[in-house]
């Protein structure tokens, strides 16, 4: 709750903005049989103002995993760039990749730890992966570092709108077509009822083959 998040920026001196995670950003992301697929709006905010229509939020931190952002921007550059070297780093040392649950953990690492020694992010997060052995995966994680693994989400307000999209069309043997059929209505949805515009998405697919861009941000 606001007041507990503030009594406890106010006893650990936190900067606590309860308008900086992605209250008013589209965050969507659905496992599909053999892929995980992630969408976000393409706006970037400050305050009142919309400064771009092409902002991408979506970043491959390796050939088979992505994470979708929603929040501050700079520290979807920041933060969101540390978790892709750092990823990196691990592979070269190891001579493998972590896999997407052991990445999903990691993340949640870091953020507890920022948020309990004053580097608080503020982020809310989708990170979503395909490995050999498991098959896709999705992973939602937000701003205090609650992590569940999750077959269909979304963060921020738009998420009131979407979620009874995904449950009503989602089912675990989804193909591409019907998983970008099914957000095309979530789009609708969206664009119908919440009060922010946003005339753009993008999207982004992660399979046995790797990172694939299906909507490019702006357009």
């Amino acid at each position: 709750p606001p007041a507990l998040l503030a009594s406890l920026a106010r006893a650990r001196r936190l900067p606590v903005d309860f308008g900086a995670m992605a209250q008013t950003e589209a965050v969507i992301g659905l496992v599909g049989k053999d892929f995980t697929m992630i969408v976000t709006d393409s706006n970037q905010a400050s305050s009142i103002v919309i400064r771009r229509h092409d902002y991408d939020k979506i970043l491959p931190l390796d050939k088979h995993k992505l994470l979708g952002m929603g929040g501050d921007p700079a520290d979807m550059v920041q933060f969101g760039e540390m978790i892709q070297k750092n990823l990196k780093l691990y592979e070269l040392r190891n001579g493998f990749p972590l896999s997407t649950h052991a990445a999903a953990n990691y993340l949640r690492g870091e953020v507890a730890h920022g948020l309990r020694a004053g580097g608080m992010v503020n982020l809310d997060f989708l990170l979503g992966g395909y490995d050999k052995a498991t098959g896709p995966s999705l992973y939602f994680l937000d701003y205090l570092a609650a992590l569940h693994k999750v077959n269909k989400v979304a963060h921020g307000y738009p998420a009131m709108f979407v979620t009874p999209v995904l449950d009503r069309e989602w089912h675990a043997d989804m193909t591409e077509a019907e998983a970008l059929e099914m957000i095309e209505h979530c789009f609708k949805a969206i664009r119908a009822r919440f009060l922010v515009h946003m005339p753009s998405f993008t999207i982004k697919i992660v399979d046995a083959n790797g990172v694939r861009v299906l909507r490019a941000p702006g357009q």
